[in-house]
């Protein structure tokens, strides 16, 4: 959940492609995150049975409680050994506290999966993870926790690609993660431009017309749809630099691309306790106020930016060792013989 590709999914898809088939399966692990994980694992079942939202606002919420049932069902009675689920889906709202009371009650173990910096009322009766150093010092205050880092299944890049005039956004098109600001700095840098980049977007339009209206109505701006994950770091080599705009992350791995790829990251200041090889000159406080003057920034010519970053911390293979050894110490005689999500 929800029914398209998020990043949760692409983590664990990368893992699952090594633990299903490395991992001595004894024990049952079931994994509620977004849409999108890969299904070449051996010994990995898959259910995409849940509904796709619509647009119109009475069918989205029959679809969304029919899957709050189906998920509440997977917690309860599916008799796995280790549950192992993202936090946004624990704590959102009313629903949230329902999911949370399950997951205190349901007979597994249960990991909560922790990427982002929303929440603030929780911390107890479960084992969690993170994604970053920077977000365990964050939630200082959980005990039973850990850092497990963000896998990256990196390719050789295409060589001798020249960036376009052009900034690129990658990620879910949504409110929470600053695209109606982004797009409100770019309209005020472009009055202020006498040769003004242009802007993509690339990813799942979670906004629908809001979106997709609003970007039409900005001269230099456009969006590209959606690109797959493993193709990201090489799309992000035809632009001078990519933007996140959202304030709230763990590890975002659209910035570990982007370093990869070796291209400027401008990001909020907040990204740089994670990643501190981001030059303090690429960030920003305010997006709307400060993106303008960033943009320009952008505009002077610059070839390939080299960032000292060990990427080596971030090999799947390592990550899913970790991962395996948290499920086999919370779940010790586990007895069950297939992963499943």
């Amino acid at each position: 959940m929800p029914p398209y590709q998020g990043g949760a999914a692409v983590d664990y898809g990368i893992i699952l492609e090594r633990l299903g088939a490395g991992f001595n399966r004894d024990f049952d692990i079931r994994v509620l995150t977004e849409r999108g994980c890969s299904k070449e694992a051996e010994g990995v079942s898959y259910d995409d049975s849940l509904l796709s939202y619509d647009s119109a606002p009475i069918k989205r919420r029959a679809h969304q409680a029919v899957n709050y049932l189906k998920i509440l069902r997977e917690i309860l009675f599916s008799g796995s050994d280790v549950v192992h689920i993202h936090a946004r889906y624990v704590y959102g709202r009313y629903i949230g506290r329902l999911i949370w009371l399950a997951l205190l009650l349901s007979p597994s173990k249960v990991v909560i999966d922790i990427r982002d910096r929303f929440y603030g009322n929780f911390g107890f009766g479960h084992n969690f993870i993170f994604c970053s150093d920077d977000l365990r010092e964050f939630y200082g205050w959980i005990e039973n926790a850990i850092v497990i880092q963000v896998p990256l299944a990196l390719k050789p890049l295409r060589s001798a690609v020249e960036p376009g005039r052009k900034l690129a956004y990658f990620g879910t098109i949504a409110a929470n993660k600053g695209v109606l600001e982004l797009l409100d700095a770019y309209a005020a840098y472009r009055k202020g431009s006498e040769n003004p980049l242009e802007l993509d977007f690339y990813g799942f339009n979670a906004m629908g017309a809001v979106f997709t209206e609003r970007v039409s109505n900005i001269e230099g701006a456009a969006y590209q749809g959606y690109v797959p994950p493993g193709d990201v770091p090489d799309r992000i080599r035809e632009y001078k630099a990519v933007v996140l705009p959202s304030a709230s992350e763990g590890m975002p791995r659209v910035c570990l691309e982007a370093l990869y790829a070796r291209r400027m990251v401008i990001c909020h200041e907040s990204v740089r306790g994670s990643i501190a090889c981001i030059p303090e000159e690429f960030t920003f406080s305010d997006a709307v106020k400060d993106l303008p003057g960033l943009f320009a920034r952008a505009e002077l010519p610059r070839g390939e930016v080299l960032y000292e970053y060990d990427f080596k911390r971030h090999d799947p293979r390592a990550i899913c060792g970790e991962l395996a050894d948290l499920y086999r110490w919370i779940a010790p005689g586990c007895k069950r013989k297939a992963a499943t999500t």
